[in-house]
């Protein structure tokens, strides 16, 4: 479903923002908007968490959506680094982010995030059917949180585009995630990602098995140890 802002919010009220409630996980500066955003309302915003949420959706959904050339996914520590963002232009993740008007949608970056407003940018490139890229291994530790038990965020963005219509291509490197079925792709919506998400969760860290690869270190300890080496123990009785 190609969103316009306002089929978007409705969106958004359907998986449950309020206005009363802060959808935002995560604030760089909690309470305040970015400037771009707060200098276009004279009496400010901050207050209304439904609009404001339905303005960082729309931005990051509109300008995934326009961008050309693939989407960037993985864990920030892979993603922010000066070659991958200066090639969206953005130099400076301390100042720079999507509000500026000469930045491009393949990466996100923002001063305020939560789930939901990373669907919104998936959804941007599930909509034009854009590679995904990914930049990050799919180990344990980059798809399951086991102290908090949820997804992390490359997860959330691999299976998502899996559930919509497109399959891993491991045949390159990075790993990509490429469109197979247009009518899928465009049919992803805010409530279908949020309700499959939710499905996923009550599966726990099993729901991560078929994307989950074993750390090539690992992997090489694993097939290059030494079996004789090991000595029968008997149990004590």
């Amino acid at each position: 479903m190609i969103y316009s802002m306002i089929s978007m919010r409705q969106a958004l009220k359907n998986v449950g923002v309020s206005k009363g409630v802060n959808a935002f996980v995560w604030e760089a500066k909690p309470g305040e908007v970015n400037q771009h955003l707060a200098g276009m309302f004279p009496y400010g915003r901050g207050q209304n968490f439904l609009n404001d949420l339905l303005e960082y959706c729309w931005l990051v959904y509109s300008k995934a959506k326009s961008a050309a050339g693939a989407q960037l996914i993985g864990r920030t520590g892979d993603l922010w680094v000066a070659a991958q963002l200066s090639a969206v232009g953005i130099s400076d993740t301390g100042k720079q982010t999507l509000w500026d008007s000469y930045t491009k949608g393949n990466i996100q970056v923002m001063d305020k995030w939560s789930p939901t407003v990373n669907d919104c940018w998936v959804l941007g490139g599930l909509h034009r059917q854009a590679d995904f890229e990914l930049v990050s291994v799919r180990t344990l530790q980059n798809l399951w949180d086991f102290k908090l038990g949820f997804h992390i965020v490359t997860a959330r963005e691999i299976l998502g585009a899996l559930h919509f219509g497109y399959k891993l291509d491991t045949s390159k490197t990075p790993v990509r995630l490429v469109c197979k079925d247009t009518a899928a792709a465009r049919g992803a919506t805010v409530e279908r990602y949020d309700a499959y998400m939710k499905e996923l969760q009550t599966k726990g860290p099993d729901s991560i098995r078929s994307i989950l690869v074993t750390d090539p270190k690992l992997q090489n300890e694993i097939q290059n140890f030494d079996r004789s080496r090991l000595k029968h123990v008997t149990p004590p009785r």
